[in-house]
């Protein structure tokens, strides 16, 4: 697979795959801000680059706020922006980390601690969205690595679990690989440890 975009077979716009966890569309994303959230999502990791009405509302209170002030000591405004930011709209909150479509985005410690501690945060509060474009590729990646690391799953196992609860999950090969190769990095002690407790299987 070389993107979301070769992608023809019908998926839903959301799966459970464990208890409160879901992987998705972006119109799933969309659903849940500013639809009537039927999955009654509280937390949204967008990892697909989606532009979301969560992000929309974040460029308004941005823009307001530059307008408002915010001097670069020029006499000129300035707009602060960053893809690693928190949003809030209707009480759910959305964390943007965009990956490469074709496997290109390097899967660093860094990168996976922040989206680690984001759904492991969401999952004490409620139900939580892992979503890229179509769902079947960048968040499956996301949501295999976390399973990986909460449950010690191997990236088979991971994969296996996703591809039975999302129909249609394949994740680029790259990222498969770079799944393949976390479980020694983790042994080696190149990933924090955190504590996360053995997490329910969704009915």
């Amino acid at each position: 697979m070389s993107g979301e975009g070769d992608f023809e077979v019908e998926v839903p716009d959301a799966s459970e795959i464990i208890d409160g966890l879901f992987v998705g569309t972006a119109e799933a994303g969309i659903e849940a801000t500013v639809g009537a959230n039927c999955r009654q999502i509280r937390y949204i990791l967008n990892v697909g680059g989606c532009v979301t009405p969560a992000m929309f509302a974040a460029v308004a209170e941005a823009l307001a706020n530059a307008e408002n002030g915010n001097d670069d000591g020029r006499g000129t405004k300035t707009l602060a922006w960053n893809n690693d930011q928190v949003y809030t709209q209707n009480g759910v909150v959305t964390l943007a980390m965009p990956m490469d479509d074709f496997g290109r985005t390097q899967l660093t410690e860094a990168f996976l601690q922040r989206c680690f501690d984001f759904i492991a945060a969401g999952l004490e509060e409620g139900r939580v969205l892992v979503h890229c474009r179509l769902g079947v590729n960048r968040s499956v990646t996301v949501a295999a690595a976390f399973l990986m690391r909460r449950n010690r799953f191997s990236a088979d196992q991971a994969l296996q679990l996703l591809r039975e609860r999302r129909p249609g999950a394949q994740p680029n090969e790259a990222y498969c690989e770079q799944l393949r190769q976390m479980p020694q990095s983790w042994e080696d002690g190149q990933v924090a440890d955190a504590e996360y407790d053995a997490i329910a299987l969704a009915p």
